[in-house]
């Protein structure tokens, strides 16, 4: 569960911060301000490359590791180079391949394909990497096999050692007439992009691939991801009507349903269960779609597309989604305090994941009373602020009178603690709603709302930059927004500043009448005529 969260957050975040004019190896070679070295690629992507380690020399090699480290540079300043030769020197390993991920900067993309050779018979897997220096990465790729006859893995979960710019496995697979499955990237053994060789492989193939592993794969964080792979294609199927995949809507809904449906996993953990029906998220979608089309980004349209998809399996499934709602309520209401152990955190997860459905089902005046009369009831009797928080940012998203109540009530609720207080911005912030930026600019002058507040600054100004499709509307209005605000707070706070022009320099990836408005108002704040070195760092990386 939590390695799913995390590279979520990963590709969310540190995928977009490595494809940007920002991009920079997890050991910097220089910067004009120190405050600005506290990235994603130092703190999420270098603590990737310290998993590799293990990864590659295996847990109690990792551990031998560590002890010499600690043997040798307890209680001094070290650097990168003495973590890794603690590593190298404990192992009796050569690593000196793998310290380019040290200075390499960009995400690697990992290309595979396969065959069977038939006179061998051998399944001949060849693995591509690219990288943004054209040197190779020792890239460990963790990697299983499965019958399609057996359901079972012919080949249990090893480490392959990607270290050329191409290389081919051959693994026996005499008695597989009914054929095979590669399962790769178990475990997220890499911070890189896994993509199928369309040269190689048809599209036919990698879904119905990708349609096997999502029901049979014993790896779970890999059942996982197959399942999102194919959500992924049909939400992008979305995006260019008139050219709908049949095979690709019945695996999509297969999917979602089996997943549903899945009684043992529900018993389980129902955390595991959360994750496996929650969709993409639009981060993810967005650096998937600029690996996978030759095109500009467009957040409203991939927020329309995903859309779409969560009302269809919404409808397609109502009533089980329903009954599985109602059954966790039933369980909730009945403990007399909040528990905070895995299998009720677990729950509250899961049922939220499922308000969040019943909630997309709201065309007409009556599904729209009962989404706002399902959500408002939760938000009325949750003891507890993650469900309380689930329900509110459900109704946020729904044109009803239970939403302005449910706001109100939260923040009288909230008696002054700044922490709720933030959420409570930011859930508005958040909403997919078409005045949302309108609602914004009158929270900066609430009475609770400041500048001069990092937290709160962050909660309401940076929450709506994550608002892709509002934020990115084609007005520019949202640039415009952010353009002022970050001439005020550079004055304040030039960190928080600099942080947040960050949503202005991606204007790379947009069509260009949004790349023209972001430039613009880069170059305004440029001209500042007291700019601090922490925005003006950033601001000029971003115009180059």
């Amino acid at each position: 569960m939590f390695l799913t969260k995390d590279v979520r957050g990963l590709r969310g975040r540190q995928f977009a911060e490595d494809a940007g004019p920002l991009s920079h190896p997890i050991r910097p070679d220089s910067y004009i301000s120190m405050d600005n070295f506290y990235t994603a690629t130092v703190y999420s992507k270098g603590a990737e490359v310290i998993r590799m380690y293990q990864t590659i020399l295996g847990v109690e090699g990792f551990k031998k590791g560590m002890e010499l480290y600690f043997e040798r540079h307890d209680g001094d300043a070290v650097t990168c180079d003495d973590f890794l030769a603690a590593m190298s020197d404990a192992n009796t390993y050569d690593l000196s391949q793998f310290s380019r991920w040290y200075n390499t900067n960009g995400t690697p993309t990992v290309s595979y394909s396969y065959k069977i050779n038939i006179e061998t018979k051998k399944f001949e897997l060849t693995l591509s990497q690219t990288t943004s220096s054209g040197k190779p990465l020792h890239i460990p790729i963790k990697f299983g096999l499965l019958s399609k006859g057996s359901k079972q893995e012919i080949v249990q979960t090893q480490t392959l050692h990607l270290k050329e710019l191409t290389q081919t496995f051959e693994f026996s697979v005499e008695d597989e007439l009914d054929g095979v499955v590669p399962s790769l990237l178990r475990e997220f053994s890499a911070p890189v992009k896994l993509v199928a060789d369309s040269d190689r492989m048809s599209n036919d193939l990698i879904i119905a691939d990708l349609a096997y592993l999502a029901a049979n794969d014993t790896d779970g964080f890999n059942k996982w991801e197959a399942a999102q792979g194919i959500y992924t294609k049909f939400i992008f199927e979305k995006l260019f009507p008139g050219d709908d995949d049949t095979d690709l809507s019945k695996f999509s809904l297969e999917a979602f349903g089996r997943t549903l449906k899945d009684k043992s996993s529900l018993e389980k953990d129902c955390a595991i269960m959360a994750y496996a029906l929650t969709l993409p998220s639009e981060a993810g979608l967005s650096e998937d779609f600029l690996t996978t089309f030759d095109t500009k980004l467009d957040p409203v349209a991939i927020r329309e597309a995903r859309g779409v998809v969560k009302e269809l399996f919404a409808r397609s499934y109502y009533d089980e989604v329903m009954d599985m709602y109602n059954d966790l309520t039933l369980k909730m209401n009945k403990e007399e305090e909040l528990k905070v152990d895995a299998e009720s955190i677990g729950r509250r997860s899961l049922r939220n994941v499922l308000l969040e459905y019943l909630c997309a089902v709201k065309a007409t005046p009556e599904e729209l009373s009962r989404a706002a009369k399902v959500a408002y009831s939760q938000f009325e009797t949750s003891n507890g602020m993650t469900d309380k928080l689930a329900a509110l940012g459900a109704l946020v998203n729904l044109n009803c009178d239970e939403r302005q109540h449910a706001l109100e009530q939260f923040y009288v609720d909230a008696d002054g603690n700044a922490l709720v207080l933030n959420k409570w911005f930011s859930v508005q912030a958040l909403a997919n709603v078409d005045d949302v930026l309108d609602r914004v600019k009158a929270l900066t002058k609430h009475p609770d709302f400041t500048l001069a507040n990092p937290n709160r600054c962050r909660s309401l100004i940076s929450a709506f930059t994550m608002n892709a499709a509002k934020y990115h509307a084609e007005d520019g209005e949202g640039y415009k927004f952010l353009g002022e605000i970050l001439t005020e707070l550079d004055k304040l706070n030039p960190q928080i500043s600099s942080r947040m022009a960050g949503s202005l320099i991606q204007w790379r990836r947009y069509d260009c009448n949004r790349a023209d408005m972001m430039k613009q108002e880069l170059e305004k704040l440029r001209n500042m005529e007291k700019i601090s070195s922490d925005l003006f760092e950033v601001v000029s990386r971003g115009l180059k």
